[in-house]
């Protein structure tokens, strides 16, 4: 390549560098290449990170406000996925919780409980509420948590499904989507047939819970899901509730017909008797689908709505989070995205586990994390 051609054509190959270095937006840019993995030094990643000029750092801040906003619409869009399945599938999936002996029919029952409505943090719960109200025994309930471990991965497959557009960020997105399954997978196919043989779980159980005293406790609500609620609640909330008692042999029909003193103007305190979908506890007002002549087929629609919505906004931000931040990546090398990503294992173990507790939901961890693999991260 000539001198003049080098200036009047921007570089986007590593052979045409030479340093032979690969970059962000290059035409053969490969993060399955050796080449990506090439090292750089710490004062190489700072001066990418921290030297820039006013433009420069106009530009990232653009950029880092971009993220947010898509990235807080991207939980929301989760969040109206969850409540969205909740109303529409609620009924169905309590009526599936049952005291089945056999261990396979409770795995799948929290399976597809968990696959339903799209949160294995509430299934647990309504298992855990069960097995203390007798209605389950503990060692169906075993075997219905492991299931809801499984049915939990479905989520970030729905997130690297949203990178269809390119074919290259599709496989990688979808090869770290299934990292999720795949552990989760291992993990009951080591201990369910352990479980079955030996009953260790139930034993292990029984022994931490010996001379336990149950008391009231305090419930701590984790940071994003109270950025979040905010918006969902002002949409639609999910009658937990009702899943709680078709859990426990109730019908559905029985939270019908919808009973408000004030129909005009319901609230929590004044609707004695609600369906699928709630009013909010806390400031007493009733979400915008809620509707105090509804019965259960419109509350059921009520729900679908919400999970398309939901999913229309989740295709969106993933769309916007993944194109920002390909732009702010774009032209810096891979030997500087390398170092400054890659930690020793078990840290990175540790940091997952602990941004997992911090936001109560595996699904939103391994959501956020499927796009920046997509693109190569």
């Amino acid at each position: 390549m000539t001198d003049e051609q080098t200036k009047g054509e921007e570089i986007r190959s590593r052979k045409e560098r030479p340093t032979g270095s690969m970059h962000v937006g290059d035409v053969d840019f490969d993060p399955e290449h050796p080449d990506f993995a090439l090292d750089a030094t710490w004062d190489e990643v700072c001066h990418a990170c921290c030297v820039h000029d006013a433009n420069g750092w106009l530009k990232i801040f653009a950029g880092l406000v971009a993220v947010c906003f898509f990235l807080y619409f991207f939980f929301v869009a989760l969040d109206f996925l969850g409540s969205g399945a909740k109303v529409m599938c609620g009924c169905v999936a309590g009526s599936l919780f049952g005291d089945e002996t056999n261990p396979i029919a409770g795995l799948m029952i929290g399976l597809l409980v968990t696959a339903l409505i799209q949160s294995s943090s509430t299934t647990t719960s309504l298992i855990v509420s069960l097995v203390g109200a007798d209605t389950v025994s503990v060692k169906q309930g075993i075997y219905m948590v492991m299931g809801a471990n499984i049915g939990t991965t479905i989520t970030n497959t729905i997130v690297a499904m949203g990178q269809m557009g390119n074919g290259d960020q599709l496989e990688r997105a979808f090869a770290g989507a299934t990292v999720h399954d795949m552990f989760n997978f291992m993990s009951v196919g080591v201990l369910l047939p352990l479980e079955v043989v030996s009953g260790y779980l139930y034993y292990l159980t029984k022994a931490m819970v010996k001379g336990f005293v149950p008391k009231d406790g305090e419930s701590w609500e984790g940071p994003i899901k109270k950025w979040v609620e905010p918006i969902g609640k002002h949409v639609i909330i999910a009658n937990k509730n009702l899943i709680t008692a078709v859990a426990h042999g109730e019908s559905c029909d029985d939270f019908y017909p919808i009973v408000c003193e004030d129909p005009d103007n319901p609230t929590y305190d004044t609707c004695t008797q609600v369906g699928l979908i709630a009013c909010d506890k806390g400031s007493g007002k009733c979400p915008g689908f809620f509707q105090s002549d509804a019965d259960r087929s419109d509350d059921t629609l009520s729900g679908v709505v919400v999970f398309i919505i939901g999913l229309g906004m989740l295709f969106t931000c993933l769309l916007g989070l993944v194109g920002v931040l390909q732009k702010m990546l774009l032209g810096m090398s891979t030997r500087i995205l390398y170092k400054a990503t890659t930690m020793n294992g078990y840290l990175a173990i540790a940091i997952g586990a602990g941004i997992t507790m911090l936001v109560q939901s595996s699904s939103v961890t391994t959501s956020a994390l499927t796009p920046l693999v997509g693109i190569g991260m």
